[in-house]
């Protein structure tokens, strides 16, 4: 849809500020922990991820339209403004019903974020005919996520043996609260809808930017009807909703004899992980199906024998799929938004998250009833069942084009010397 401009050059920095304050959340690291000891089972357990999952599975393209119909910053704050509300409910309130209330809010506020933080990205960039450099900042983003969720577990340590589980938890609101008006500020240089023109006098005027249902239906008809699109939303769907197996990964650690206290240190192993995969998925975003195959093949088979050693060591194979699963999602995400384009790019993007939610929503189902009789180590190396099966699809795909830029465009092409061009010229005519 139409974007209004900016009122300066695109600040990329707000954009890796917002997402480090969104994911600096040391609660992160111990919420499994604080639930569990407060009477909430692994059965249970489930089931509020599950609650969290469909919250954002219903919001999902909704939200996404939301954000193509109104200003975009504005829907940031939201998100992070609903997420503040979730972790002072699990802090003040540590109840089985505040927490399913908390998932609510946390669902709510992922739904928002999804498709509108990469939208407003791409659409940043593009402003500025830097599209190009979308993998380059997108895995740089990815990066930041990492780093901030691997400084929310070292963090975590302290603040519990200071405070306890609420140490973590009014931290993280506070995190989240300045994410707001980081939001907002974004909306001094980001595009975003453009207001409806004033009208002229006379019989005819302007039209009228598209209505909320018209930019739903232009997303839903591009994510369904164009194949590069559609192959695109469901390769991003399936990476980003096996990714949730890491909400098992403190209760692994326990069981694995960790004490309280350090989980949250022996989770830097896979933060960091996703942090170096982050880096290198942006030189990667031009890479085909088959070295995805091979790559999403070994990090399953890491996985499934990482969480079968039931040992703290068995972190570092934990560790290593995540690597390569933040990698792929780099790639993944890249093919999507340069494959959109129509006017509804963060309804499209919005579709992806609304598949991922839908495949969270089926791992956690299928392991919440698993956990009746299987421990974390197998519940964490079932999840290594489907990733196997995706590289295997992958691997028998012919590799298709993918239209990407070059990720790492810092400077235009240098200009032909008049020297060349003048012997091309002469070679051309005596030819």
């Amino acid at each position: 849809m139409p974007q209004s401009p900016s009122s300066g050059p695109f600040r990329v920095g707000l954009v890796y500020l917002y997402t480090g304050l969104t994911e600096l959340l040391p609660l992160n690291a111990v919420y499994a922990l604080l639930m569990t000891s407060h009477g909430v089972s692994t059965g249970e357990l489930s089931v509020l991820f599950a609650v969290w999952t469909l919250t954002t599975f219903v919001c999902e393209v909704p939200s996404g339209a939301l954000a193509d119909r109104f200003p975009r910053h504005r829907v940031l704050a939201a998100a992070a403004l609903a997420q503040c509300t979730g972790f002072a409910l699990w802090t003040a309130l540590p109840s089985l019903g505040s927490f399913a209330a908390g998932f609510v809010l946390w669902g709510a506020g992922t739904a928002l974020t999804s498709g509108t933080l990469q939208s407003l990205l791409y659409d940043g960039l593009a402003g500025e005919d830097r599209a190009g450099q979308y993998a380059r900042v997108s895995s740089r983003m990815a990066a930041v996520q990492a780093c901030s969720l691997a400084a929310s577990s070292l963090a975590a340590t302290p603040l519990v043996l200071l405070g306890g589980y609420a140490a973590t938890g009014w931290v993280s609101v506070l995190f989240t609260l300045l994410a707001v008006p980081t939001a907002l500020g974004l909306g001094r240089w980001a595009p975003g809808p453009a207001p409806a023109p004033e009208p002229r006098p006379g019989p005819e005027t302007e039209p009228e930017p598209p209505g909320y249902l018209t930019v739903l239906r232009a997303g839903l008809a591009e994510a369904r009807g164009t194949p590069r699109v559609r192959s695109a939303v469901l390769l991003t769907a399936a990476l980003t909703g096996l990714g949730v197996v890491d909400e098992y990964l403190p209760v692994l650690a326990r069981e694995a004899g960790t004490p309280a206290a350090a989980v949250p240190l022996l989770l830097l192993l896979p933060w960091a992980a996703m942090a170096a995969g982050g880096f290198v998925g942006g030189r990667m975003a031009g890479a085909g199906d088959r070295l995805l195959a091979v790559l999403l093949g070994a990090g399953g088979a890491a996985l499934a024998a990482g969480a079968l050693t039931d040992r703290p060591a068995g972190f570092l194979g934990i560790a290593a799929f995540y690597c390569v699963l933040r990698l792929a999602q780099i790639v993944a995400g890249t093919r999507l938004q340069h494959a959109i384009s129509g006017p509804a790019r963060a309804t499209v993007t919005s579709v992806a998250g609304l598949g991922a939610q839908a495949v969270a929503l089926g791992v956690f189902l299928t392991l919440g009833l698993a956990a009746r009789w299987a421990s974390a180590a197998v519940l964490v190396a079932l999840t290594a069942v489907p990733v196997l099966l995706l590289a295997v699809r992958l691997a028998l795909r012919p590799d298709a084009a993918h239209d990407v830029p070059p990720p790492w465009p810092d400077e235009p092409p240098p200009p032909a010397r008049a020297d060349a061009v003048e012997t091309t010229v002469v070679k051309e005519s005596d030819a």
